[in-house]
């Protein structure tokens, strides 16, 4: 009898010949350190994992220059996400988003009844100033990812600050900075010196990305003792599993994995772009490791779908973000990349 898909990936095929260029993961898959260190404790998995995690904040506290207390870890960046809101308080508070944008935010506040306001994008970027004059005294949360994902464009240091400077010193600015390592623009905002100016910041890091652990489920934040004290104890005990903490430890030892995907996927990246505006499509200059395409019509957006489906290539439509007029491909390697561009050239 033929096993039968869940609905939710029937799209993106994990055991079919189909290229996956849905989801952003890391085509060159985790490090080998990480490997190797999973299959060495491979007999753990019938332990309850570490409740504390100190070796690991330990690890990304050094990292960061920051205390272990300030640091946060949970099962993906986005179940800190969750979290976050959930936490809100219950007297009116506002949380806001750029209109376009990561689908977990406007979820986690409809999960939670929460207000959520979007903010329209600039040219498929974080508008800050618009931002800015929709906060009020009763904003308490806004997410901020950079590079944005879906669009991968970014906002830079300056503007993050003149942003800062604007509103109030109670409203938690989230920098998620899912995509941070596959940034080449230099203008990117330095988020460490941002959070030792600005109380108020928290930055969201993930092993999903470039460190290739998007299947075990881990990503952490850092935060004033004060925020991380209060989602710690808003939250049930075991949310990382014991395998998922060895690998992030095992990852962070090998930077060498970590550049090297950001070299081929900065590489990856510009090839695509060129290619892809000069057969016409709209490509929105990216900081991340996905390439956003906006079409003229739905239609229109569905011929480029339909096309690379049929030569087995999974990619990514927009609505669940807020646009049914868009695709987001994520950079798979060479050859993957190279057989997308093929299909498109001979359709």
């Amino acid at each position: 009898m033929k096993k039968k898909e869940s609905p939710l990936y029937v799209n993106l095929a994990y055991e079919s010949e189909m290229n996956r260029l849905a989801q952003n993961e890391n085509p060159y898959g985790a490090s080998n350190l990480a490997k190797e260190a999973v299959l060495e404790n491979i007999n753990k998995m019938s332990l309850y994992p570490d409740v504390i995690l100190m070796e690991l904040k330990e690890k990304l506290a050094k990292k960061h220059g920051v205390s272990p207390q300030e640091i946060i870890v949970s099962n993906g960046s986005g179940a800190i996400i969750d979290h976050l809101v959930n936490c809100m308080p219950h007297n009116g508070e506002n949380m806001i988003v750029p209109e376009l944008t990561f689908v977990a935010y406007k979820l986690c506040a409809a999960i939670y009844r929460k207000e959520c306001r979007l903010v329209p994008m600039e040219n498929y970027s974080i508008n800050l100033h618009k931002i800015a004059d929709n906060c009020d005294k009763k904003t308490h949360l806004v997410f901020l990812s950079n590079p944005n994902n879906p669009t991968g464009t970014i906002f830079s240091h300056d503007e993050i600050v003149e942003f800062l400077d604007r509103i109030s010193s109670k409203t938690l600015v989230v920098l998620d900075e899912a995509y941070k390592e596959y940034v080449t623009d230099v203008s990117f905002p330095r988020s460490i010196e941002l959070y030792n100016k600005y109380p108020n910041i928290i930055i969201l890091h993930s092993f999903s990305k470039i460190y290739g652990l998007a299947g075990l489920r881990i990503g952490y934040g850092i935060a004033r003792t004060s925020v991380i004290e209060e989602l710690e104890k808003n939250r049930l005990p075991f949310m990382v599993g014991t395998l998922a903490n060895i690998a992030a430890l095992a990852a962070l030892d090998d930077m060498e994995h970590v550049s090297e995907s950001a070299r081929k996927n900065a590489k990856g990246r510009e090839i695509l772009f060129q290619e892809l505006s000069g057969m016409g499509y709209n490509v929105i200059p990216s900081q991340g490791n996905f390439l956003f395409i906006s079409f003229a019509t739905t239609e229109d957006r569905n011929k480029m779908y339909d096309t690379l489906l049929a030569n087995k290539i999974v990619v990514r439509k927009m609505e669940s973000f807020g646009d049914n007029r868009a695709l987001r491909i994520s950079l798979g390697r060479t050859a993957a990349n190279i057989r997308m561009l093929d299909c498109l050239k001979i359709k």
